[in-house]
């Protein structure tokens, strides 16, 4: 089927899959922006670390994938280890060596003996690191890391940059991370907390006008739907609107003071989470799906029930 079938303006035979739609678009807003270009900036070092911490649902997991794309794009041929950090009570290093090798679909059979698994993790990350030589540890969950992995994780690196590897290590915790970062620094390591955690930024959701102009100009612009189209999200959702000049980004300021007076001011402060975000965009293109025409415009009172729909959760 050609692409202009597809693309049909009745959308049906794409819309219900589309990642507005169905709340799983990874859209760059400035929060997602600003720790990209961090992420970007120190992995240009031999060897190098930074560390995120948010609320629940603030949208780290969208800036995870985020950064995991922009790091293979700007260096490609590196390998990329993604792990998640679970509460570990026996704190066994051949746990995190073994977590460590299933992330990276290591095929051969992992060895009992704590030294061949070592040398096991350091084989198997010498070949992912690849022609590029290069690997991004990247960490979800890490205020659940103990000192004692902290500890671990550092042997690893040392061994892989001792071989020439360049090694950047991306951490992505909650608000604990914060703590975990002051109990290295007095009752562990402070090695450790310098090594990893000496940079540690919050990562905020949508608190003021420029944070949705930014989601807005990515569904206008930095999108693409169906893959391989050339459409944006705007596009695709309302191609006709879009075709007489509707975009997303000129209503933006309509549509975030409607978000500022139905908001309480307090969650506002602490900041909007991509969770409720995508659950407005959705409800809101559902509301407005057959109001698709060259004349099109978002009705006030739509915008008002996405958000008190996204708010309800």
């Amino acid at each position: 089927m050609s692409v202009a079938k597809v693309m049909a303006p009745d959308r049906d035979e794409y819309w219900n899959d589309h990642p507005i739609i169905v709340e799983c678009a990874v859209l760059p807003t400035r929060a997602v922006k600003d720790a990209v270009a961090r992420t970007l900036q120190m992995a240009r070092k031999a060897r190098s670390s930074i560390a995120f911490w948010a609320d629940p649902l603030t949208g780290k997991s969208f800036c995870i994938q985020a950064i995991r794309r922009a790091v293979e794009e700007e260096f490609p041929g590196s390998g990329v280890l993604m792990l998640e950090s679970v509460e570990d009570t026996k704190q066994a290093e051949g746990r995190l060596l073994t977590s460590i090798l299933k992330s990276i679909g290591f095929a051969h059979k992992v060895d009992r003996d704590l030294a061949e698994k070592r040398d096991q993790v350091k084989r198997a990350l010498l070949a992912l690191s690849g022609q590029a030589r290069r690997i991004f540890i990247i960490i979800d969950e890490a205020q659940e890391m103990t000192n004692n992995e902290y500890a671990w994780l550092k042997a690893v690196i040392n061994g892989l940059s001792t071989s020439g590897i360049k090694v950047s290590t991306i951490l992505f915790g909650q608000r604990e991370l914060q703590s975990r970062k002051t109990d290295l620094e007095l009752h562990g390591r402070s090695d450790l907390s310098e090594r990893f955690i000496r940079s540690l930024r919050e990562f905020r959701g949508v608190r003021v006008e420029a944070d949705w102009l930014a989601i807005c100009e990515a569904l206008d612009t930095y999108s693409e739907y169906p893959k391989g189209s050339g459409w944006s999200y705007a596009k695709s959702l309302f191609p006709q609107a879009y075709d007489s000049g509707f975009r997303f980004a000129s209503v933006a300021p309509v549509i975030w003071e409607k978000i500022r007076a139905l908001v309480p001011r307090e969650m506002l402060k602490k900041g909007l989470t991509m969770e409720m975000m995508a659950a407005f965009l959705a409800e809101l293109c559902l509301a407005c799906r057959h109001l698709d025409d060259p004349s099109f415009e978002i009705p006030g009172t739509l915008i008002d029930k996405a958000v008190k729909v996204a708010m309800r959760g």
